[in-house]
Order: C-alpha cells, then sequence, then structure tokens
C-alpha cells in the first residue's frame, strides 16, 4: 500500500483594521484587492465598507411550504375578513392555518416579526385547490392588519404543481414594501396527517445595526467578516500576489 504525503490544510489568516478603516494583514501592511469581487481595475489598499455595520431594512422575504391537502378549513370565507375587519381576526385564524413567523428588520432598523398565514377557499380532490396567503408585520409598539398576498395560489389535483406561478409579489405592511419570493419547485400541496403547513424555507434579507466582530483572509482570497449577529459576508477580494505573502507568512 502506498501512502500519499498529505498537504496541510491552509487556515484563513486574521487581519485588522485601522485609522481611516484600512484592512491591514497581521505585519500592519495594507491589503491590496477590490471591494466584492475581482475586476479589471488595479487593485487597491483595501477600506472595510462602513455601510455593513449600518441597519439595513428588510426588502424581500424567501419562503417555501407545503400546504396541506385537499380539505379547506371550515368558513373559508372568513379568510378575506382578516385584513379587513379587525373584530373579525377570531374567525380568520379558525379559518387558516400558521405558517410560521421570521425576524425581519424595519425600516428603523429595529427588528420586528413578519408572521404568516394561509386559508384554503377551495379543494377538490379531483381537480385541485386553490390557497391564499396573508402577512402580518408585529413591532414592539404596533401590529398591521392580516393582508393578503394579491395571488391565488392554485395547485393541480397531484399537489405538486402550482398552477399559477405568482412571480415575486409585493405586499405593503406597517408603511413599508416587502417583495415575497418562492423558490422554484419549493411550493406544494401534498396531503399532511397532521393537517398543517410545513414550512421547508424562511428567510430575510437586511439586518440590524451590528458591530465587526473579525476580519479574515482565506486562501481562495476571500475577505470574509464576521459580525455581533453571528452573520458572515463576503466584503473584499484580496489581489494575488498579496494574499499569497500573506498566506504563506
Amino acid at each position: 500500500m502506498i501512502e500519499r504525503a498529505s498537504t496541510p490544510k491552509e487556515t484563513p489568516v486574521p487581519l485588522s483594521i485601522v485609522a481611516g478603516q484600512r484592512i491591514v494583514m497581521p505585519g500592519m501592511d495594507s491589503v491590496l484587492g477590490w471591494i466584492g469581487g475581482e475586476s479589471g481595475r488595479a487593485a487597491q489598499a483595501l477600506v472595510f465598507p462602513h455601510w455593513l455595520l449600518e441597519p439595513r431594512p428588510t426588502e424581500t422575504i424567501a419562503y417555501a411550504c407545503n400546504l396541506p391537502a385537499p380539505a379547506p378549513r371550515a368558513h373559508p370565507e372568513q379568510s378575506l375578513l382578516g385584513a379587513a375587519n379587525p373584530e373579525a381576526e377570531a374567525s380568520f385564524l379558525a379559518a387558516s392555518l400558521p405558517g410560521r413567523r421570521l425576524t425581519i428588520v424595519t425600516a428603523g432598523g429595529k427588528r420586528g416579526a413578519m408572521v404568516f398565514r394561509w386559508a384554503c377557499v377551495t379543494a377538490n380532490a379531483s381537480i385541485g385547490a386553490v390557497w391564499h396567503c396573508f402577512m402580518k408585520l408585529c413591532t414592539s409598539s404596533t401590529a398591521s392588519p392580516w393582508t393578503a398576498v394579491g395571488h391565488d395560489y392554485i395547485f393541480d389535483a397531484a399537489g405538486g404543481l402550482l398552477v399559477s406561478t405568482p412571480g415575486n409579489p409585493r405586499v405593503t405592511l406597517g408603511g413599508s414594501s416587502f417583495k415575497l419570493t418562492h423558490p422554484d419547485g419549493k411550493l406544494k400541496c401534498f396531503p399532511s396527517h397532521a393537517g398543517l403547513v410545513k414550512v421547508a424555507r424562511i428567510s430575510a434579507d437586511g439586518w440590524a445595526k451590528r458591530e465587526l466582530q473579525s476580519l479574515w483572509l482565506y486562501p481562495d482570497r476571500r475577505v470574509i467578516a464576521r459580525f455581533s449577529d453571528g452573520s458572515e459576508a463576503r466584503v473584499a477580494t484580496a489581489a494575488p500576489a498579496r494574499s499569497a505573502a500573506i498566506l504563506a507568512a
């Protein structure tokens, strides 16, 4: 048996930020490169983009789930009253199913919660089902009324095909407009023993005010920032010669 010599695993190198938001390597020399991805322009001394620490309100929400088939809830027509008549909320909740909630960032940089519910308005085992999606924005001081996404989600009888593609509908809540996206093929309507909405994906862009925790240069020349909210992002690309010198040091 022939043993192959193992090559040492390359690890990321910690970087620092000094006066003027300059990104420097351990020896305090500037890191040359490009903010974001590599470009045809000459490499420049990298400066950390401070706007990454300032609040960025949520604009887009990605959502995918399986809706239980085939029977509609009792009195599905009540689902249309939740957005227009606050007194009918109890009836609306009884006629709809919870679709999870998601933390988002409002226009003022504060955290809020986006809540989803679904109501089946018609269902036929041989034809298919029609569902409506509702959204509600809750903050520490207020809550918007339940608002319907302006689309009929129509599924075929098999449940695996969304007949009416919604595109990227926009919903205005609390004075802010949100774009709702559904990953291709990820909205389904298969039978469920529990009769509940099973969320497969729910995520949002944006962030609240945060701090930079650390900055790293990876072997593939990516400069990655890690933030106090637990997220990380690629902020720059180091020039080939300079990054090779740093990693070899």
